[in-house]
């Protein structure tokens, strides 16, 4: 590090979420100068979360679906720690890491997502895996199907029935299917039932692409025990794995931060997604709560958030006034359905169809091009 870099603010970015892709962007094409920024993440590279049932399906092998955080950081000009932030100490600034380490800081942003929400299976003693974080979810799923193809048959129960829980019940069972397994695939959802904030279009044409593919769906409140799992309903389940695409839940290592977090410890944030108690530092995607706006956790949001945070972190930089986010009132999702059929959302408009799946296609390739660092400018986007 050169003696500018030393002299300049230090600007950590904690996470490499969807926003944060943005911010690297930023740094590349120079419409944000922190020479002595540092990006930190567990994991080089980043699993896009939008892929991830195409993945499990066989659509995409996992190199298809990463993107190189290392390579970018290294395009941006900036340093990459492969660490996990445990703690945030807002009263001496400082990112403290799970190796030991604390990385002092002018302005923090943190885009680390979410956790999910297993508080309901402590007591489960069966197969059990997350969709969080998702290179783990990938060597687990790898590791399941191996064993179902041996037998020749599984029950698997997908936890949770909103945008991510229907499109992994859909994939898993394409993909067992196809590798001449015979699934059974259980379903479940909240008592706010399925797809809970879809039109009742969307609702409709994904029920009936469940029940084309014999995948059941379950409704209650579900917790596991022993070996089972039970449903507020009465149910009792046995199966060969479970997978958690349930709630979210915040990261315990805010609720010792010092930042002002809402009931469920995500971090409050105002407009400009800078935190309510703490304006220097900013929070986005899962992890941040803005009280003016009741939006689902998606990464479409995080997406269209991302230039919006490079900017502001170049305003604050350069002590210039901050541009408020404003959320789409209405959002646009494409739902893969396992198979190359897909189902469209946009707001009360609903449809169906293979060209459903083509349009995700071409989007989710696009945006890994954009940000694919071998490619010799950020601007041939494709």
């Amino acid at each position: 590090m050169g003696q500018s870099d030393e002299l300049s603010p230090h600007v950590v970015l904690v996470g490499g979420g969807h926003a944060h892709l943005f911010v690297l962007e930023a740094l590349i094409e120079g419409k944000l100068k922190a020479p002595g920024a540092v990006l930190v993440s567990p994991s080089e590279r980043q699993y896009y979360s939008g892929m991830l049932p195409g993945v499990v399906a066989g659509h995409y092998n996992v190199d298809q679906c990463c993107i190189d955080l290392k390579a970018l950081a290294n395009r941006a000009g900036i340093a990459f720690m492969e660490q996990r932030a445990i703690g945030l100490n807002t009263d001496e600034r400082l990112v403290e890491l799970e190796g030991g380490e604390c990385l002092p800081y002018d302005f923090v942003s943190l885009d680390v997502g979410s956790e999910t929400d297993n508080r309901a299976f402590s007591g489960y003693e069966g197969c059990m895996f997350s969709v969080k974080p998702l290179d783990r979810f990938h060597a687990q799923w790898q590791a399941f199907t191996a064993t179902a193809e041996r037998r020749g048959g599984c029950h698997l129960a997908v936890v949770g029935a909103g945008a991510a829980g229907v499109e992994l019940a859909m994939a898993t069972n394409y993909a067992l299917t196809k590798m001449g397994v015979s699934p059974r695939v259980s379903l479940i959802a909240s008592e706010n039932g399925l797809l809970s904030g879809f039109s009742d279009g969307v609702r409709c044409r994904v029920r009936a692409e469940l029940e084309r593919q014999n995948i059941t769906l379950l409704t209650g409140r579900v917790s596991g025990e022993g070996t089972e799992l039970s449903l507020s309903g009465g149910e009792r389940l046995r199966v060969d794995a479970v997978i958690l695409a349930s709630g979210a839940m915040a990261p315990a290592w805010l609720a010792g931060s010092g930042l002002e977090l809402d009931d469920s410890g995500f971090v409050l944030v105002d407009q400009c997604h800078r935190s309510r108690s703490h304006p220097q530092v900013f929070a986005v995607g899962d992890v941040a709560a803005r009280p003016d706006s009741s939006l689902m956790r998606s990464g479409v949001h995080s997406v269209r958030a991302g230039p919006v945070l490079a900017r502001n972190l170049a305003s604050s930089l350069a002590f210039k006034s901050l541009s408020p986010f404003h959320p789409r009132g209405v959002v646009l999702y494409l739902l893969a359905c396992g198979r190359k059929h897909g189902v469209a959302s946009w707001g009360p408009l609903a449809a169906r169809g293979d060209w459903v799946w083509r349009w995700k296609d071409r989007i989710d390739r696009r945006f890994i091009k954009r940000f694919d660092a071998r490619c010799h400018s950020m601007n041939e986007r494709g």
